[in-house]
């Protein structure tokens, strides 16, 4: 017999397996679900309920915790159940991607097949291993021969007498191949020839052994990943928290893991990963909505106005100091001076009229003990508030506007103040109690908003530390004149006047705050992990170590991608962060190969950035990219229609990438009516298949088949900084690439050879084409 119709025969017995193992946990389910309704059904019968005597409401908690720990327990075998059957559901298409034979010292030779989760015998052997067991990690590692892998017992050493990789679809043996190496060239092949998606696939298949690295992390507190353009560094990184999830099952769940996408179109598109290997999805965020929460009634800018804003331009100095983290010493130093004096109050009000005037609740607050810490002396404060309005409403409950409410009051109203058991011993004694309860109702806002420290006027006081930023460290070193600042100022109270606060502002104004009401840190969760870091500053990452402090922190992207940045720094990001962090449990790790791109497309977007970081493209044949100059904008986008409609015919996703939504909108208008077209924007986030015209900053870490980049001319681009984004938009494609320019080419191309793409001119006038 065959290899591939002995393999092809393993495949048969394995899902044959499988159904069966599904048959039994489908049978189990039923009682599972039944003890689980019995228990919730006949909970306090089964509690012995007697709160007379102390040893019987000892008796009594004891009952009640053990129902819910049986109650727990099968809530829990429910659940495994059902994770098991939904991993089941894609191993009976595909059981298996690869096989290790290994050997040992007391095995001659043992056949270990990996998927995407385990199946045994029914002798309890095990058919599949998961991905994420110790020793699938020599089949991502691995070569022939003399191998070694981790497990909780140490590291163990065996002999690899073979490396296979399948391709099984409906159970049906598509291909194999036979590799010394550690992920054959045929596999990624044939995965990354494939056409894109909706949403990102997992690729435990074709894990390399830098990104098994990261997976299998387990020690660092910060783990750096810096990775070109489609080096995988996302796909790692999501397989990560799928290898913790199952590395720590018994001590960690998703809820206390979360990632910050760079948008929520990227928080869609990674959405699948997780849950087609079985696992739930962890908390997803962007930095935007998650600071966006915490500000309240402050709408933050967003993505769009950040990237579209020109005045950013001329502040580019007053940024810069806004990235370091030196402003949070600044804090600091303030934070001290307020101890003495300087905090902003607000009037405490109740029908249009100061009940506590604000320089009361500043008295209040500054005759409280100076060696309290400030939220504990707000907190103080707030019971003295409180004081000061139960005398206040005790007050206000003779004057006539209670009594006029009380003659109003209808029966209904009536009732819901008294209850039907109280009884009077005189009418004044009821007008009395009527008044009170009345005024309690009405204060309850002010009440509230006093437990929420509404008094305390943030706004102003953040106004204030910035107006004293110049006595608190020296504007000179950061190229700053203090005429500059009073600008800025001026520009801060305007934005706040508008409750709306800029996005390199709101870590400082949400610090200051803390510093001031108290900080709720989240101690709960266990991994952090930030893609597109290279788009944060020190100072965003300063912040929320401070608001994770036991959270181990992944940070990925690529330094050549930062389309956000105002200026050059000297340190790098890593540099500028790294005190954070112990620096014996920092690992960094860089993946140099790029396997989203053709050969083709990878050389010409290397010549973008001038290759700052090695960049190795994965050997995949592919077109030449295509730039097109034309000369005016109504011969760009004829070109831009003709190419789309051409790549559209073989291409599941054509996106074309415009520097910034008022360029997208104008192409959109162009060309809605003459073909199937979609925009995607910042209020409709949204892929789809076909054709989309999307801006820059909502394309990163995305990928499509085909690009198309909108007006790549010298006008649009020609500032050196906007290389990164350049790069960006272009490393998008996976197998065509189009530059289009409206006019002459941006000179950011001068330094790529000639021979890495096909030019053309079109001449509008002459009808002329020059290609070379």
């Amino acid at each position: 017999m065959s290899e591939e119709k002995q393999e092809q025969k393993r495949i048969d017995y394995t899902i044959e397996q499988i159904k069966a193992q599904e048959k039994q946990i489908k049978d189990s389910l039923v009682s599972v679900k039944k003890e689980a309704s019995d228990i919730r059904s006949n909970f306090w019968e089964d509690v012995r309920v007697n709160l007379l005597e102390p040893d019987d409401v000892s008796e009594t908690n004891i009952s009640i915790r053990q129902q819910e720990h049986f109650l727990r327990e099968r809530e829990r075998n429910y659940e495994h159940a059902e994770k098991q059957l939904k991993v089941f559901d894609k191993m009976k298409n595909s059981p298996y991607f690869a096989r290790i034979d290994i050997a040992d010292e007391e095995t001659a030779r043992e056949e270990i097949y990996i998927g995407i989760g385990s199946a045994l015998d029914e002798n309890d052997q095990f058919l599949v291993y998961d991905w994420r067991a110790p020793i699938s990690s020599v089949y991502y590692d691995g070569e022939m021969g003399e191998a070694s892998y981790d497990t909780p017992q140490g590291k163990l050493t065996v002999d690899v007498l073979l490396k296979r990789q399948f391709s099984i679809k409906k159970g049906k043996l598509q291909s194999m191949f036979d590799t010394s190496a550690a992920i054959g060239d045929e596999m990624l092949q044939e995965v990354l020839g494939a056409e894109s998606n909706l949403q990102m696939k997992n690729i435990v298949a074709t894990i390399q052994r830098e990104q098994n690295r990261i997976i299998r992390d387990t020690k660092s507190d910060l783990l750096f990943v810096q990775g070109a353009a489609g080096s995988g560094k996302t796909s790692a990184v999501l397989q990560r928290i799928a290898y913790l999830l199952y590395r720590f099952r018994e001590g960690l769940d998703e809820k206390q893991m979360i990632i910050f996408s760079p948008n929520r179109l990227f928080n869609y598109y990674i959405g699948n990963v997780l849950p087609e290997l079985g696992e739930k999805n962890m908390l997803q965020t962007t930095f935007q909505d998650f600071t966006a929460a915490r500000l309240e009634k402050l709408e933050m800018e967003s993505l769009f106005e950040q990237f579209e804003d020109k005045a950013n331009e001329l502040r580019k100095n007053i940024l810069g100091l806004k990235e370091d983290t030196q402003l949070f010493a600044a804090i600091s130093r303030y934070q001290k001076l307020l101890q003495k004096d300087g905090l902003r109050f607000k009037d405490i009000r109740f029908r249009g009229k100061t009940v506590i005037s604000k320089n009361k609740v500043k008295e209040i607050f500054y005759q409280t003990r100076s060696d309290y810490s400030l939220p504990a002396r707000l907190e103080l404060t707030r019971k003295a508030l409180r004081e000061e309005l139960f005398v206040f409403a005790n007050e206000e409950a003779k004057k006539d506007w209670v009594k006029d409410e009380i003659e109003l009051l209808s029966e209904e109203s009536y009732q819901n103040l008294v209850p039907l058991e109280l009884e009077f011993d005189s009418f004044d004694a009821e007008q009395d109690y009527l008044a009170r309860k009345l005024v309690r109702l009405k204060m309850k806002k002010v009440h509230q908003a006093v437990k929420k420290n509404r008094f305390f006027h943030i706004r102003q006081q953040f106004v204030h530390f910035m107006q004293t930023v110049p006595r608190l460290l020296k504007l000179e070193k950061f190229g700053i004149q203090e005429s500059e600042w009073k600008t800025e100022i001026k520009r801060l109270v305007d934005s706040l006047n508008a409750n709306k606060l800029a996005q390199e502002d709101v870590v400082f104004y949400l610090d200051l705050r803390d510093r001031v009401v108290g900080k709720e840190a989240n101690r709960a969760m266990k991994f952090l992990f930030i893609d597109e870091i290279q788009d944060y500053s020190p100072a965003q990452i300063y912040y929320l170590k401070t608001l994770f402090p036991s959270s181990r922190f992944t940070l990925l992207g690529d330094l050549n991608q930062a389309i956000f940045k105002t200026q050059e720094k000297e340190r790098t990001l890593l540099e500028e962060i790294k005190d954070l962090f112990d620096s014996k449990k920092t690992e960094v790790i860089r993946l140099n190969k790029s396997y989203r791109s053709t050969e083709q497309i990878t050389n010409f977007t290397k010549g973008i950035i001038q290759a700052k970081e090695e960049i190795v493209p994965f050997a995949r044949e592919g077109s030449l990219p295509k730039l097109i100059e034309t000369e005016d904008y109504v011969e760009m986008m004829e070109q831009v229609y003709e190419e789309a409609n051409r790549l559209v015919e073989k291409s599941n996703m054509v996106a074309i990438i415009g520097k910034n939504q008022e360029i997208c909108e104008a192409a959109y208008l162009s060309l809605y009516k003459k073909m199937k077209v979609r925009l995607v924007h910042f209020e409709h986030q949204k892929l789809q298949e076909g054709v989309m015209i999307i801006p820059s900053y909502l394309a990163k870490g995305l990928e499509f088949d085909s690009v198309i980049v909108l007006d790549a001319s010298n006008e649009a681009y020609r500032l050196e900084e906007e290389r990164t984004l350049l790069y960006t938009i272009c490393s998008r494609a996976m197998h065509d690439l189009v530059v289009t320019s409206n006019g002459t080419k941006s000179r950011l191309f001068s330094d790529i050879p000639e021979e890495l793409y096909q030019f053309e001119k079109i001449s509008t006038h002459n009808s002329s084409r020059i290609s070379r």
